[in-house]
């Protein structure tokens, strides 16, 4: 006999993690199903989790660095370790980046937590939902992960206000970070909270794009998922969905879904119903499963605007040469962001991250000397999210122009005006690397132009949720993980307030049927 469960999710980042929470610590029945393994980080290990995998770090970065390389020009995906930490996908004008495991892009994510920088962000999308409905979450978001700006009492090494090159560059203020600092700066000690969860205090070293091995970075798995976990919420790692199936039986049985999944561990296709399933695979993950779900495997139907409206946030990336006579690994993993003295780029955001987590990683002492003194670039400010994701002949295709988005014209214009006023120089690819693909299953007003209503219910299958960044209506401009939380949880929250009026109304009818599905924005 086939499992059953009321809600399954897919996957495990701030899409997945914060409604897995949320639904749990209100007694919904909900299974997580996670294509990555758990890391083996101090707090999880404290915590007892079982089964953990490396980090990229030291000779790892080598083994487990990557987990797979995709493209539409490939036959076939290259899986170089199913355990591996990073999906690098090459699509036709544009490149994306993605992490892998329990807890998702919060493995990799700087830490940063912010607003959009688009003014009232969501407002006129739906008119069930509004800014001042969402802001609500933000607050209290920045309040559960403790995330705060840095201050000059932090003593961060090499923070934009010291490596500015003379006042060259201007600091456009600090956005709130969730990192444990140390209460005496310069001197991080362990710390051990009631339930035996162990952390590091940040050392300014090696928290980066290869993880947080001591846990000075707050990610998903320990702050969100474990907690859950506590309420009931069942994780299970290493199982990769490779379809979702619309059931199309008796109306009054509740399941409505069937999810097919690859167990990793055991080697085995497995299958689970559920009555409602929320995507947050991540901006490419999940489009591309609904459109492989709808276009190849034929278990889904509609969604007629799936796939459009694909964004990169602006996003670019470029190893910065700086030669710089101090050790720039050192601080954050990502300063706060800057421009140009003067500058007339408003749109953009400029900031420097730290080469971390090199020192265990075997290489020449010649090229680790120099790559302390070098740094990598990142600019972005959001895109006009012109792109596509489609499926051809059976393989996932993204779509980008940059000449479609003037962000890019901008960025271009900032760096190479940082390059002449530092007597520096920037090496990037032609084509922009993303780590925030946004959009391709995007809120809408209706059908006509969107996937996804207020409640994050695909209009045309109900039951069927998108609760990460591809439901996003916009670029945010910013770093999106708050505003993925904030969905997520405004997704999450609906759909409690519906289950409890379906159980409240069956209470009073005696019946077990199924009732209608709520209206879109409710």
């Amino acid at each position: 006999m086939q499992r059953k469960v009321e809600v399954l999710i897919i996957g495990s980042g701030f899409g997945g993690a914060i409604a897995a929470r949320r639904l749990a610590e209100a007694g919904r029945d909900v299974l997580m199903l996670e294509r990555g393994p758990w890391r083996d980080t101090l707090p999880n290990r404290s915590l007892g989790i079982k089964n953990r995998v490396p980090l990229p770090q030291g000779i790892k970065a080598y083994t487990h660095g990557l987990r797979c390389i995709g493209s539409h020009r490939l036959k076939k995906d290259i899986v170089l370790n199913k355990r591996g930490f990073i999906e690098a996908y090459h699509g036709d004008g544009i490149n994306v980046i993605c992490s892998s495991g329990v807890g998702g892009g919060s493995h990799v994510y700087a830490g940063f937590m912010d607003r959009p920088l688009v003014p009232n962000y969501w407002d006129a999308r739906h008119p069930g939902l509004c800014n001042a409905d969402m802001e609500r979450y933000y607050e209290e978001l920045l309040s559960t992960y403790q995330a705060r700006p840095l201050t000059p009492q932090d003593q961060v090494p090499n923070s934009i206000e010291h490596t500015n090159y003379g006042g060259t560059l201007s600091c456009l203020g600090h956005p709130a970070v969730a990192f444990l600092m140390p209460e005496q700066p310069g001197q991080p000690q362990k710390r051990v909270d009631a339930n035996g969860l162990e952390r590091w205090e940040c050392d300014m070293k090696n928290n980066s794009f290869l993880g947080s091995p001591s846990g000075a970075k707050t990610t998903l798995d320990f702050s969100t998922l474990w907690p859950a976990m506590q309420k009931g919420l069942k994780i299970e790692a290493q199982c990769e969905v490779v379809g979702i199936r619309r059931l199309n039986g008796d109306p009054s049985q509740r399941m409505r879904y069937e999810v097919s999944f690859r167990n990793h561990d055991t080697n085995t296709h497995e299958r689970v119903l559920a009555e409602h399933v929320i995507l947050a695979a991540g901006g490419l993950g999940s489009v591309r499963l609904l459109l492989k779900s709808r276009d190849v495997n034929g278990g889904l139907a509609g969604m007629p605007r799936l796939g459009m409206r694909f964004g990169g946030n602006g996003d670019y990336f470029g190893l910065w040469k700086e030669n710089s006579s101090k050790d720039l690994s050192k601080g954050m993993p990502i300063g706060s962001p800057f421009r140009l003295k003067d500058s007339q780029n408003h749109s953009v955001l400029v900031l420097r991250a730290s080469i971390q987590g090199i020192d265990a990683i075997p290489m020449p002492p010649l090229l680790k000397g120099w790559l302390r003194k070098q740094s990598v670039i990142i600019a972005f400010g959001g895109d006009n999210n012109t792109g596509t994701m489609s499926m051809h002949n059976g393989r996932f295709r993204i779509a980008y122009k940059t000449g479609e988005n003037e962000i890019y014209d901008q960025i271009a214009n900032e760096v190479a005006n940082i390059e002449r006023a530092t007597s520096t120089k920037v090496y990037a690819p032609r084509n922009p690397v993303t780590v925030h693909p946004i959009g391709g299953a995007c809120l809408g007003a209706s059908i006509a132009d969107g996937v996804v209503g207020a409640n994050g219910e695909v209009f045309d299958n109900p039951g069927l949720y998108v609760a990460d960044a591809s439901a996003l209506p916009a670029s945010p401009g910013g770093a999106p993980s708050l505003t993925i939380a904030a969905w997520s949880a405004n997704v999450a929250d609906r759909l409690i307030a519906a289950l409890r009026e379906r159980d409240a109304h069956q209470a009073a009818s005696g019946s077990q049927a199924e009732p209608a599905p709520a209206r879109q924005g409710a």
